[in-house]
């Protein structure tokens, strides 16, 4: 392998790992959001509650974060 082909994929490598810890730190972000701030009632009965909404996409985000950390690594 080449010292560049080396270096570029390095800097893959280097990538994928702050993508997966961007997504985790805000997916704990999400989550805390959604279990500790009082959030109003929302006014239509078809709008989801926004707590429920910020942890499940807190868990989302967290899990695609970790998958992206399984195949980086």
């Amino acid at each position: 392998m080449s010292e560049k082909q080396s270096q570029e994929a390095h800097e893959t490598d280097r990538r994928i790992i702050i993508r997966w810890k961007v997504m985790l730190a805000l997916s704990i972000v999400l989550i805390v959001l959604g279990l500790f701030v009082e959030w109003p009632s929302p006014q239509e009965t078809s709008v989801p509650n926004t707590s429920s909404f910020l942890i499940i996409l807190g868990g989302l985000l967290g899990a695609v974060g970790l998958l992206t950390a399984l195949r980086g690594g």
